[in-house]
């Protein structure tokens, strides 16, 4: 392995060894490691879902939070606009708080796309994240037509949840209602995010369908959910302005995700 190819793998080496190690000494640098790593080093370990997954149940709450944080480059500044909580609220909640607000934890759940039980309890109950109860508690996601959804980009500053009551427009033989994210918290790119039961359809009609409700797209992409096995994500999604560098070197790494396809409209 040379150096280019070992600096591209350590954080899947670091992950690794966080989960591996008995040396104590080991796996806090290793903690360290992960939760200093930007999004853009945390996007490889997501390329391979298991590894991610493992993570995301990691035996410490907090770790959780701020790993959480840290995969959608969330400041403490976006989470206080985006739950609507002080700032000595958010800093509790990402390190000393076992009993965050329940209306705390279901909308960072949301902004941060997991079950709302792996940032509260020690030992989640797996079969308990079937269904995304998150996005229905006291209204912290918004209900919109799929044909509102464009309107929405300009009012997000970072991550907001909706749930789509008619999904059909797009989504032939989904069941209502659907949930979805407006993901704008990375520097580079920004996209909507449904959580789909069936890979979708992309044919050329609907890919310009999609192209017209959306016009700042240029990539489709169907990836894992993480810790929903049943479900789909699907991203609508674009550059920011004068970002199409970066842009093209992320999407290079979304391509190489496990379950994951990426089209170009």
């Amino acid at each position: 392995m040379n150096i280019k190819e070992e600096f591209w793998d350590q954080p899947i080496l670091k992950a690794k060894e966080l989960l591996h190690t008995t040396d104590s000494i080991r796996r806090m640098d290793c903690r360290t490691y992960i939760l200093n790593a930007n999004y853009r080093l945390l996007f490889r370990v997501q390329i391979y879902q298991s590894l991610w997954e493992q993570l995301l149940l990691y035996p410490d709450v907090f770790f959780r939070r701020q790993l959480s944080a840290n995969c959608f480059g969330l400041s403490q500044h976006m989470i206080r606009e985006g739950t609507g909580f002080a700032a000595g609220t958010v800093h509790n909640l990402l390190n000393t708080s076992h009993q965050p607000p329940l209306n705390l934890i279901h909308t960072y759940a949301v902004m941060c796309n997991v079950p709302w039980q792996t940032l509260v309890e020690q030992k989640p109950e797996e079969k308990s994240f079937t269904s995304p109860t998150e996005y229905w508690f006291n209204g912290v996601s918004v209900e919109k037509r799929i044909d509102e959804l464009n309107a929405e980009r300009g009012q997000i500053r970072s991550i907001r949840g909706y749930w789509i009551s008619d999904p059909l427009p797009l989504f032939e033989g989904e069941i209502s209602p659907i949930t979805a994210r407006w993901v704008n918290s990375y520097s580079e790119m920004e996209y909507f995010e449904f959580h789909l039961n069936h890979e979708p359809a992309l044919y050329p009609q609907k890919r310009k369908i999609i192209q017209k409700m959306f016009p700042f797209a240029t990539h489709l992409v169907t990836t894992y959910t993480p810790l929903r096995p049943h479900k789909r994500s699907f991203w609508i999604l674009g550059p920011k302005p004068n970002k199409q560098t970066a842009f093209a070197e992320l999407i290079k790494v979304i391509e190489d995700r496990d379950r994951t396809f990426v089209l170009p409209l």
